[in-house]
């Protein structure tokens, strides 16, 4: 009886740890396995088994973000307004970009975005 019941608590204990370390990461993200705030690996997208209460599992998503801005002409000449922010832009061949011209983000150089006109 004693054997049954031992049996029995340590398949329920499988089942609860189980239930707990799994974790799904989907097609569109990777994840940062962090141990005690600490970094321990980066796992692909599927099934991930973590210790749970000791890891951490942190989802990055890998999808581009596409977003339309204008050049402002209130933050001034080489500026862009992004998520309400000014940021200094500069498109990449030193053309010069009218103001209300819808842009697109090609890049970073330096401190600067670089942008080019939508087509």
């Amino acid at each position: 009886m004693e054997v049954v019941m031992l049996a029995g608590l340590t398949v329920l204990l499988a089942l609860l740890y189980a239930g707990v370390g799994l974790k799904k990461i989907g097609e569109h993200e990777q994840g940062v396995v962090l141990r005690f705030g600490r970094f321990m690996r980066v796992v692909p997208p599927g099934l991930q088994l973590i210790v749970p209460f000791v890891d951490e599992l942190r989802r990055v998503d890998l999808r581009t973000l596409a977003v339309e801005e204008r050049i402002d002409p209130s933050f001034g000449t080489g500026m862009v307004r992004m998520w309400d922010e000014p940021w200094p832009a500069r498109s990449p061949d030193a053309t010069v970009i009218g103001v209300g011209t819808p842009i697109r983000i090609v890049g970073m150089e330096g401190k600067y975005i670089v942008v080019a006109p939508t087509p």
